[in-house]
């Protein structure tokens, strides 16, 4: 017996246990329970690639601040060498601000990213909550028509 014929037999056993229905394999109700069960499965993995993009991109962005650090580092180390104390200072704190600007403007730019991203996430539970109401709705209706006949 395969795993989905054992879910099956559990939730016809269940709603017997519970309401006192005896429910078949073959009944429409099931239908519902499998779409259900798709459109949980089908929502989780839209939500994993959804996580899975977003850090990927987050990995991506870090690799490149990085290096963009590492690049004015090193830039601001060969043009300090060659000049004087005072002149090094004065390098060293321009620069400083221009990179801790430009990381504040990266990290802002992230930042509305990743709440774009959580926008997203939140808009498809909501759908995926509608869906399960849809669903309720749907087998309420199936159990009314099918009790009332």
């Amino acid at each position: 017996m395969s795993t989905i014929d054992k879910k099956i037999d559990e939730v016809i056993q269940q709603i017997a246990s519970d309401h006192g229905i005896a429910v078949s394999k073959d009944d429409p109700i099931m239908i519902l329970h499998t779409m259900n069960d798709r459109l949980i499965s089908d929502n989780k993995a839209a939500q994993k690639e959804l996580l899975d993009n977003f850090r990927s991109e987050l990995e991506v962005t870090v690799s490149e601040l990085s290096l963009q650090a590492k690049n004015h580092s090193d830039r601001i180390l060969n043009t300090t060498i060659t000049t004087s104390k005072n002149e090094m200072a004065r390098v060293m704190e321009e620069q400083s601000n221009i990179i801790i600007e430009r990381w504040k403007a990266d990290l802002h730019a992230e930042f509305n990213e990743a709440c774009k991203t959580m926008t997203t996430s939140r808009q498809t539970a909501i759908l995926n909550i509608i869906a399960s109401f849809i669903t309720l709705i749907s087998a309420g209706i199936i159990l009314t028509i099918f009790l009332t006949k």
